[in-house]
């Protein structure tokens, strides 16, 4: 991860461990524990029964709870090392996104709005390819997206204002801006009622102000076309200023992959 001074807190970065050290995070209703010993990393997890997507308070403490929390994981080594790096990362599956208003792209016109969903917590020990801890900050909710129960996928929701203006958009530590253009070609108006935003795809950012950032997703539908063509860009929206990678995606964004995926992005 490059180094950046963030005008706001964050609460991911590299955490540096003595020998039996633990420090507590208090994350929009998630509690985590994290203790280093010699020979392993322990982790510590509960989540309060009311945690929701609008709870985005956080604190860190340097000194663990008096109770220990729920549920124990345990990952052993033959030493540990003292860093450990907490990360924002995009979901695990594709989110569906329902504007609270539909909205409704008429023919000829190109718009881009602004998205948020919730991104989830990985933390790294050094020189380990995989995370030792993956983990939603806050769950969404399922949703079955396609266009019968035979075809389509599971996939989290969640509710958005899909801003025409990024100044509208409230920054959210636990939740990741994607804008999202659409190209209407065609001849007849595009409603936007459900989009399913393939965020497995998406690699994660920082700005300097400390919000997270995806790539752009483009959608144009072409003339005499039921499916729309989709492409991820490969750099950040320059509104985002100067960024850094904190995430690579979970998968590859081969075009072969991507057709598979986008087949139903539109129901």
């Amino acid at each position: 991860m490059s180094e950046m001074v963030y005008r706001q807190p964050v609460w991911w970065g590299a955490q540096s461990f003595d020998t039996s050290q633990g420090r507590h995070w208090h994350l929009a209703g998630m509690d985590l524990s994290i203790i280093r010993h010699a020979r392993e990393w322990q982790f510590q997890i509960e989540r309060t029964p009311t945690q929701g997507e609008d709870n985005h308070d956080w604190r860190r403490d340097d000194h663990l709870p008096e109770t220990p929390l729920g549920e124990l994981r345990r990952y052993v080594f033959r030493q540990t090392t003292e860093v450990l790096e907490l990360l924002p990362r995009m979901a695990d599956r594709s989110v569906v996104i329902r504007p609270v208003m539909p909205l409704f792209v008429p023919p000829g016109q190109d718009i881009t709005f602004y998205v948020s969903t919730p991104v989830w917590v990985s933390c790294h020990a050094k020189d380990l390819d995989s995370p030792l801890l993956d983990i939603p900050v806050v769950r969404p909710a399922d949703t079955w997206f396609g266009p019968n129960m035979v075809k389509g996928e599971i996939c989290y929701t969640t509710k958005v204002n899909g801003h025409l203006e990024l100044s509208q958009l409230t920054p959210r530590p636990f939740r990741a801006v994607t804008p999202v253009q659409i190209r209407n070609l065609g001849n007849d108006i595009m409603p936007v009622e459900r989009i399913n935003l393939p965020v497995p795809f998406l690699p994660i950012y920082a700005a300097e102000s400390g919000r997270l950032w995806t790539p752009t997703l483009h959608v144009t539908m072409e003339q005499h076309q039921r499916i729309p063509r989709i492409r991820i860009d490969t750099s950040i929206s320059s509104e985002a200023g100067h960024v850094t990678l904190l995430n690579p995606a979970r998968r590859g964004s081969e075009e072969h992959a991507l057709i598979r995926v986008f087949d139903n992005l539109i129901d």
